[in-house]
């Protein structure tokens, strides 16, 4: 079976929440609690907050599947006219170093064509996160600090500036 970048469906919401807490389980076991990693996935991945955001037209909702199994995903909300915040972009265990990250992240920015400016935040301590971003164009412009559950995720900023249409 071939793979599709599409964007997601209300029904794929439940196997999107699955997808999340694994691969949040796997990547931040060693940064974050696990009560943080539990509780953000019962706010942030539950399969109501998505479909939600699979609903917004400012939201382009992307996944990355093979049949009926979803490998990958990725959330960018427009902010402005020309600006645009990524959410999240997630690979599944096992599926990472494919390619499927920068398919996605294509596909985010293609999604909105007269984006002139992506955002997105990543846990400091994500090394190999900031070093997929900074090889696909974004550079650290920022830090934050923010209150998620019993702990207070240090965050870089990173952004992205593309070149106008010519």
């Amino acid at each position: 079976m071939r793979l599709v970048i599409r964007k997601a469906r209300l029904a794929d919401a439940p196997a999107l929440s699955r997808l999340l807490a694994s691969t949040w389980r796997k990547a931040f076991h060693s940064l974050l609690k696990a009560s943080t990693i539990r509780e953000v996935s019962r706010k942030w991945h539950s399969s109501a907050h998505l479909a939600g955001q699979i609903r917004d037209k400012d939201v382009y909702f992307g996944v990355a599947a093979r049949g009926k199994r979803i490998l990958a995903l990725t959330t960018v909300r427009r902010t402005g006219g020309k600006s645009a915040f990524m959410l999240r972009l997630y690979v599944r265990p096992g599926c990472q170093g494919a390619g499927l990250g920068e398919k996605l992240l294509e596909a985010g920015l293609e999604a909105f064509p007269r984006l002139r400016r992506l955002r997105l935040e990543v846990l400091a301590g994500n090394d190999r996160a900031i070093e997929f971003y900074r090889r696909h164009g974004f550079r650290r412009v920022g830090r934050k600090r923010e209150p998620v559950a019993a702990e207070c995720l240090d965050l870089a900023v990173m952004e992205k500036r593309r070149a106008r249409a010519r």
